[in-house]
């Protein structure tokens, strides 16, 4: 990704017109929501290694949102240390630069700070003395195209939910950036509902490729159908109902303009994501005694894609 870089601006320079949320992170989601809360006059600076600790760094993007038919081109500043109490801490890390992330953060610092995390992290104990006791999961269901330093949401408006009951001060933070939030308490639910469709739309796709064009043969109709059943299987292990019918149909909904293997990322993080995947699956499937070949299969054609290029 290469957004727009201006020059360091002093920390006693930069303009807080609020008390800051900020987003640790280096993805398209990381930026979309910096820009979301920043557009809507909520003060949101970017945490990430590559900014100066000392005052900020000024990053340009171009927001093209189909939903509301607008185009926008808009800046926000980035650091790499907190310098003042935040509103929230939100996490949205490549899978790759996820723990060298982490270190910018700590709980001694900010203890009751809110920490809002995109990111799923299975075993959460390993991490919990960075992460603090206002940990909060949370999950985006939408779609998010990035070419340089334009990040498209296709499709509908994108929505939030957050894995616990209402929360009035998680429900006031997060409506600063002007998407919808929805609260569902059932985490294991949240991740099959969100992460399935994403699952297999990833796996069986090429970068450039719509999931549409699958559909133009028998044996990529069936090979849907295939890996489709053997994560609603995985659910149903976790009892969480999450039907291949529902998947495929989700699938059909998927905006034109979307493609799953996004080319805006690099060869690095796109084996992370692979591995990510490799991990949670295999560990779901040996825990309930699950067969999923034809994931184990797309996992490995994945890998060999990467390794031809």
């Amino acid at each position: 990704m290469f957004f727009k870089k201006e020059q360091n601006i002093s920390y006693e320079t930069a303009v807080l017109k609020t008390q800051p949320i900020f987003i640790l992170g280096d993805n398209a989601l990381a930026y979309f929501l910096t820009a979301k809360f920043q557009e809507n006059e909520q003060t949101a600076i970017l945490l990430t290694p590559s900014s100066p600790a000392k005052g900020y760094k000024n990053i340009t993007i171009n927001l093209k949102e189909e939903y509301n038919l607008q185009k926008k081109n808009i800046s926000f500043y980035s650091t790499s240390f907190i310098h003042e109490e935040p509103l929230a801490i939100i996490i949205s890390c490549n899978l790759n630069s996820f723990r060298a992330h982490l270190t910018l953060l700590s709980h001694l610092r900010y203890p009751n700070v809110p920490i809002i995390c995109f990111n799923h992290i299975e075993k959460r104990e390993q991490i919990s003395p960075i992460l603090g006791t206002s940990y909060h999961q949370a999950y985006f269901n939408g779609y998010l195209n990035i070419n340089n330093s334009d990040i498209t949401v296709c499709g509908s408006q994108p929505e939030i939910t957050i894995s616990e009951k209402k929360d009035s001060l998680l429900e006031n933070i997060l409506n600063r950036s002007n998407l919808p939030i929805c609260f569902q308490e059932k985490d294991k639910y949240n991740f099959w509902k969100i992460n399935s469709v994403q699952i297999l739309g990833y796996l069986t796709t090429s970068p450039k490729q719509h999931i549409s064009e699958l559909l133009k043969n028998k044996e990529g109709k069936k090979l849907l159908s295939d890996v489709a059943e053997e994560i609603s299987t995985l659910a149903k292990c976790e009892k969480i109902k999450i039907s291949k019918e529902d998947m495929l149909k989700q699938l059909f909904e998927v905006p034109q303009n979307f493609y799953y293997q996004n080319s805006g990322i690099t060869q690095t993080e796109k084996a992370a994501y692979i591995e990510k995947l490799y991990t949670i699956l295999s560990e779901k499937a040996r825990a309930n005694n699950c067969k999923i070949p034809y994931l184990n299969y797309l996992i490995k054609k994945n890998y060999e894609k990467l390794l031809h290029k």
